[in-house]
């Protein structure tokens, strides 16, 4: 068992990964895991205006916004009708068209079945009744939706007009002018709202062209003000310059009215023939979801590239992703994906040749599902006594401890109980930026029995989750209190490692006690133990017991979440409580594991090769003939000398014989060549024949008629310094007097 020092948990970590490599495994209880989290499911109605205002640009506009909610609704047990309105100016017409009726969308044959209807949208002729009844349309909305059964599903209601209320061709609002009929409908209003509200009815209104903004706010207002979180605003109108914004705004109503995560339309002219790749993202946290490709023409391929460049299919599975198409042959299709792959994926439409060139688009459209996990401390508070709340989150996937993915959302807790009125909600903080937020709630000092603590996840991008934590006071200092630790908050755990535990109990009970260890509520795939089960407590006093949690090999790579309870054997009381999180990585390589060794090794082989080449620098420097110097004499007088000016092992130069007694040195031709070499012993002459001259230097070489060849050497390290001139020894004097030495017409010093 690790301790809770660097140098234990080191050790600890050596002696698992021996255990590892020698083949030894253990075994651990599987633990009850709860389901996934899932997608909440709504019950939507998206109301569309068909008045004769409308051009043949607002309809499309229309269709592609509705397409928005429909198509890309991402909870399967979602139920969706699209009901088209104008109005009933005769008696044999009616003001509303159910294009879609209410379909539920658990399958891909009823996607598609929506995805089919939607192309019924249209324009109203004056013959079928081309006015504007937003009571009406709201009414058939309100029987939809105020219906049994779907009490506990959010209820959403779309408004898509271009227009005022206008019914006065209408009848049903009485005989007289069609002012009086326009005011009888308004008359309608505040009780319509009123019933929406008490249905639980959001209505978002979304208008364009000359729509009413003062009336469309009275909609949104008056029906239930339900919104995504505390954090997102309430239902409102929202009104645009022109159809060609509404694809837009409806992303932007969604975002607030669904709580999805509605990307921004991305789009492009696809050409005649050609092909035209459009990116979008999918967010981390999503858990179902669409892509709409708004392709225009049902002629166009389109293919979907995940993250990795590698594409999926349009039907069926690919690892633990999921696929569905629908709408392939019709003007806009749209492929659902379950667990998708999170970043950026690639559309790509192609064009067959003969479709004209269009501007085609895309969105994504994704929701995560999540779970609030609660937990308190102490799990039992007295009456009047603060509680600490933690709260963490888990998706489809399992924990989520990434603050970039849990951006966004607002996590709150809140009280109710025996003996107070409810206390209102507190919103938690991720100060450490690890995935636990935290936050205090007081227990009134009126509390008298049960009490229960509510965990709250809302936000844009998921499916918000209200999570309940049932209690009780405590008895106070009579029982048993305790506070649970554990080592390695800020570490990495591997497959098969134990975390060294802590309880610090206090025992006011006068009795020896038994507590036992429970790791209830772990995050999806994790598989953890804690030993040892049953921990004896002493009669009275503080007890310090050490413990430990050990992750199994079987466990799920990741952010891996857990509850610790430590509970009364004799009467199921949970004394204390610990919710943790850890990320368990892969057990290291070899040569992660030896990266000491690696690491001395690499500082070894530096060294090793720092000596060589220094010995080859030194070698090269023995051998480098710069400093060299041949003088030639007559008679014991210089008649030249020569230095090697470059680097090399060799320096080559002869003895020039010219007419009558001339002679000289010179590096080109001459009757005799020498060279001269040198090593650690210093430098070496060669003559004529190649064979080693007995010279070294300061020597004296007797080459006849009174000329002799004189060697000197001076060692070079590096670039030989340049010669320094022989110095007059009467300049110096200011005599004036000139030397006596004869000068050397062939001195190259």
């Amino acid at each position: 068992m690790s301790t809770f020092g660097p140098a234990g948990r080191w050790s600890a970590r050596v002696a698992l990964v021996a255990a590892l490599l020698a083949g030894a495994a253990t075994t651990a209880p599987a633990r009850a895991q709860e389901p996934p989290p899932q997608l909440q499911p709504v019950r939507i109605v998206v109301l569309v205006d068909q008045s004769g205002s409308l051009t043949d640009e607002d309809v499309a506009a229309e269709r592609d916004a509705v397409r928005v909610i429909v198509q890309g609704e991402p909870s399967p047990g979602s139920t969706v009708s699209v009901v088209g309105f104008a109005s009933a100016d005769r008696s044999e017409q009616s003001a509303v068209d159910v294009v879609c009726p209410p379909t539920a969308l658990d399958t891909p044959q009823r996607r598609q079945v929506l995805a089919d209807c939607v192309g019924g949208l249209r324009r109203r002729t004056e013959a079928e009744g081309d006015g504007t009844d937003h009571v009406a349309a709201l009414n058939t909305a309100l029987g939809y939706l105020d219906a049994p059964g779907a009490t506990d599903q959010r209820k959403i209601v779309y408004l898509l007009t271009d227009g005022e209320l206008d019914v006065s061709d209408s009848p049903a609002y009485g005989p007289g002018p069609g002012a009086d009929r326009n005011a009888a409908a308004l008359d309608q209003v505040p009780g319509l709202l009123d019933r929406l509200a008490a249905a639980g009815v959001a209505v978002w209104p979304l208008g364009f062209g000359k729509a009413n903004p003062d009336l469309l706010a009275r909609f949104a207002t008056g029906g239930a003000q339900d919104r995504c979180g505390v954090r997102t605003p309430a239902p409102g109108a929202t009104v645009v310059t022109g159809s060609a914004d509404l694809l837009r705004t409806i992303g932007d109503a969604s975002r607030r009215a669904r709580c999805a995560s509605v990307g921004d339309p991305v789009t492009g002219e696809l050409p005649d023939g050609g092909s035209l790749d459009l990116r979008v993202d999918v967010p981390a946290i999503a858990s179902a979801g669409s892509i709409l490709v708004y392709k225009r023409d049902p002629r166009v391929v389109v293919g979907y590239l995940d993250p990795n460049g590698d594409q999926v299919p349009v039907n069926g599975g690919s690892g633990v992703s999921r696929f569905e198409l629908s709408g392939q042959g019709t003007e806009t299709e749209a492929l659902r994906i379950v667990n998708p792959e999170p970043g950026t994926w690639t559309v790509r439409l192609s064009a067959p040749p003969g479709v004209p060139t269009r501007n085609v688009g895309t969105v994504a459209i994704f929701q995560g599902a999540v779970r609030a996990v609660i937990g308190l401390d102490p799990p039992a508070p007295e009456a009047g006594a603060t509680v600490e709340v933690t709260m963490q989150v888990r998706g489809s996937r399992g924990a989520i401890t990434d603050p970039d993915q849990l951006r966004g959302l607002t996590l709150t807790a809140e009280l109710s109980g025996d003996g107070f009125p409810p206390v209102p909600a507190v919103e938690l903080a991720d100060a450490a930026g690890d995935g636990q937020y935290r936050g205090a709630l007081t227990v009134p000092s009126s509390a008298t029995g049960r009490l229960d603590f509510l965990g709250s996840v809302t936000g844009v991008g998921v499916s918000g989750d209200r999570r309940p934590y049932p209690t009780r006071v405590s008895a106070g200092a009579a029982g048993l209190t305790g506070v649970l630790t554990l080592a390695g908050e800020d570490d990495e755990v591997v497959p098969g490692e134990s975390l060294a535990g802590r309880a610090d109990v206090t025992n006011a009970t006068g009795e020896a006690r038994a507590l036992r260890l429970e790791l209830v509520d772990p995050s999806a795939g994790a598989v953890i133990s804690a030993e040892p089960a049953l921990l004896q407590v002493p009669a009275a006093g503080n007890a310090v017991l050490d413990f430990s949690v050990r992750f199994d090999p079987a466990t799920t790579l990741g952010p891996n979440q857990a509850r610790l309870r430590l509970v009364d054997e004799a009467d199921g009381a949970v004394v204390a409580e610990l919710l943790f999180a850890r990320d368990l990585v892969p057990v290291p390589t070899l040569f992660e594991r030896l990266w000491w060794l690696w690491a001395l090794l690499a500082v070894a082989v530096a060294a090793a090769a720092a000596v060589v080449l220094r010995r080859v620098r030194r070698a090269r420097a023995e051998r480098d003939v710069r400093g060299v110097r041949v003088e030639l004499r007559r008679h014991g007088q210089t008649v030249q000398s020569m230095r090697a000016q470059h680097r090399g092992d060799e320096f080559r130069f002869a003895v020039r014989q010219g007419p009558g007694a001339e002679v000289g040195l010179t590096t080109g031709g001459g009757a005799a060549r020498y060279a001269v070499r040198r090593d650690r012993g210093g430098a070496t002459l060669r003559g004529p024949s190649g064979a080693p001259v007995a010279l070294g230097p300061g020597g004296v070489l007797d080459l006849g008629d009174g000329v002799e060849l004189v060697l000197h050497d001076r060692p070079a390290a590096g670039t030989a310094p340049r010669p320094r001139r022989r110095e007059d020894p009467y300049a110096a004097s200011g005599s004036g007097r000139r030397s006596s030495r004869p000068e050397d017409p062939y001195d190259n010093t």
